[in-house]
């Protein structure tokens, strides 16, 4: 039946656990250190809750360092920081697959199946002749090393004795060829209760790694270095629903169409599978309503297409048939019951309900 554009439940929306925005890494501005950078020395030398997963080094600068270590001034170039006094450096592209990482420390270990925000900034140096196009970080359940300067790659890790990981891809703000300022990169996801570090760098080869086109083709001598800043990692509240209590889906999540899910809607219905897939014992009904513009016949047909195409995107996601109920009711039911104008969009909206699931 018929479903509305779907931008994400606003009406007694709920958190299960109310949690302060609190960074869960440890020197995430890398402003914590022993001394001022002054020459090449592996910055865990360096700086405090900063490992090296490879034997290979990385740059640390610092606005105390010396004059090729320094911020905004440095010998590959001259950014200024995110945020704080410091920032790091590492190839993530270089001749004979040469990469650098930086492991970073939780304050804790994370707690599985619970969602997670992480974030960070990088800037390409001026030196640099490549840009990559995507990044990722690594979560792993200990400190990890591994003896050589090259790629780490999942085959290495997965010689490694007890290690478990997962790699999360991250989304950029802007262009990662971006030199003048900083390039946010972000990813959420849902923890499997045993990461307590977390890696970045290149994990690709450079075969396979995807790189930004340029003008000029690459030298085997060119390289990809960035500088990179202010880590954030922190638990985002789980998504609950009062039973029997009505949620709606605001705002005009549809496409032109008027009845296909546009990008928004389909990512907000993924927090709704989520809750559903995690528990089992709950139902739900979608509602679909229109405004008043046209004939009565159209407003129940485009409610219903609208609920159903709701409905169908959560079945497609792998909820059963039997936990979905949907109707489109047209404008018969206004919000505020017509007693005061609401804009078009209000009207046209989707509500659901969660109730116990009956199998009877």
């Amino acid at each position: 039946m018929g479903y509305r554009t779907l931008s994400f439940f606003s009406i007694s929306l709920l958190v299960c656990t109310a949690l302060s925005s609190q960074n869960l890494i440890l020197n995430p501005g890398f402003e914590i250190n022993d001394q001022c950078p002054s020459r090449i020395v592996n910055m865990d030398v360096l700086l405090q809750d900063v490992s090296l997963p490879t034997s290979s080094s990385g740059d640390y600068f610092h606005q105390c360092g010396s004059e090729d270590f320094s911020i905004p001034e440095n010998f590959k170039g001259s950014q200024k920081s995110a945020e704080g006094s410091g920032y790091v450096g590492l190839y993530f592209y270089a001749l004979n697959d040469y990469r650098e990482y930086v492991q970073l420390n939780t304050a804790k270990k994370l707690r599985e199946k619970h969602p997670y925000k992480v974030s960070l900034q990088v800037s390409l140096a001026e030196t640099s002749k490549m840009a990559l196009k995507t990044m990722s970080i690594i979560m792993t359940n200990k400190k990890v090393k591994v003896p050589n300067s090259s790629v780490l790659t999942h085959s290495k890790l997965d010689l490694q004795e007890d290690v478990e990981f997962h790699e999360i891809a991250l989304k950029a703000d802007k262009s990662m060829a971006e030199k003048e300022g900083w390039v946010t990169l972000t990813a959420e996801f849902d923890a499997k209760g045993f990461e307590n570090h977390i890696i970045f760098g290149n994990f690709q080869t450079n075969d396979n790694t995807t790189l930004l086109k340029s003008e000029k083709l690459p030298s085997s001598s060119d390289f990809s270095y960035y500088y990179l800043d202010n880590f954030v990692l922190e638990e985002l509240p789980r998504v609950n629903y009062e039973e029997d209590k009505i949620y709606v889906l605001e705002n005009n999540p549809f496409e032109p169409k008027g009845y296909e899910l546009d990008a928004k809607a389909r990512k907000d219905i993924q927090k709704i599978f989520k809750y559903l897939k995690e528990n089992a014992e709950v139902q739900m009904k979608i509602t679909g309503h229109s405004d008043n513009i046209g004939t009565p016949e159209y407003h129940k047909f485009i409610s219903s297409l609208r609920a159903r195409a709701v409905a169908l995107h959560l079945k497609k996601l792998g909820i059963d048939d039997n936990r979905i109920v949907w109707e489109g009711v047209g404008d018969t039911k206004p919000l505020r019951n017509g007693k005061i104008k609401a804009k078009d969009f209000e009207n046209g909206r989707i509500e659901f309900v969660m109730t116990k699931f009956d199998d009877q």
